[in-house]
């Protein structure tokens, strides 16, 4: 680490798609533990935390996570696996949960922000979240902002396809976050979307409605572990300043 570099910046840079644990060494558990509560801390949209993660921590149900990873050396090898799960089916609880926050007499907000909070839980995210039928519903909505913004800045995203893409990014954000604080820990990760996610949740038992995001092997890692070097676009490439 250079004099210059933070901290954080030491564990942005040292993050490496881990391909091989160290299966000797004796694992520290709780750091998944302290590591997911660090994700249930990120950013995602309008705090409705439409996620579980689960930890697949014995033996019998590794192998067969693993093998649904398609049998990747990542996942084989790893001390455990966790399963990023959107649940869009728990978007009554979130909203409710949200509600109840607002209307708590120990809330600090104003009044005028509690009120247009109650709104939004109440009336738009019911609205966004809504049941589609054959997709009608969506174009019903596309329409109408299309209309609206003839004449102003108007969400545009508003159908059910993009609600599904709204959980997934909140999750993506929860597994970086978790990432990140496993390599603080001096452990290693590895995400995976390579899987068969029908068996995975099977796996889980999970109902239709969830979807799986995507699965995080966990580990120490070794030095055959880091297939590649690393290389990303230069900063002028793929950064435009306007």
């Amino acid at each position: 680490m250079s004099n210059t570099e933070t901290p954080f910046e030491q564990i942005v840079r040292s993050r490496r798609s881990m391909r091989a644990y160290d299966q000797t060494i004796e694992y520290d558990k709780d750091i998944v533990r302290k590591s997911l509560e660090l994700a249930i801390l990120s950013p995602n949209s309008s705090n409705m935390q439409l996620w579980e993660f689960y930890r697949v921590t014995s033996q019998e149900a590794k192998e067969k996570l693993a093998h649904y990873c398609l049998d990747q050396n990542t996942a084989k090898t790893a001390s455990e696996l966790v399963v990023f799960v959107a649940r869009p089916d728990y978007v009554k609880r979130s909203i409710q949960l949200n509600l109840n926050l607002v209307n708590d007499e120990n809330s600090f907000e104003k009044t005028s922000h509690k009120e247009r909070r109650q709104e939004y839980y109440s009336k738009t995210m019911p609205l966004f979240y809504s049941k589609d039928f054959l997709f009608i519903f969506s174009l019903l909505k596309k329409l109408l902002v299309t209309l609206i913004g003839l004449k102003k800045p108007t969400v545009r995203e508003v159908t059910v396809v993009n609600k599904k893409v709204t959980i997934h990014k909140s999750i993506a954000l929860a597994a970086q976050t978790f990432m990140l604080a496993v390599q603080s820990y001096g452990y290693n990760t590895c995400p995976m979307e390579g899987m068969d996610s029908k068996k995975i949740k099977k796996l889980l038992n999970l109902p239709k409605a969830a979807e799986i995001n995507m699965v995080i092997s966990v580990g120490k890692g070794t030095k055959e572990g880091v297939w590649y070097p690393q290389k990303r676009y230069d900063y002028n490439v793929v950064v435009k300043e306007i």
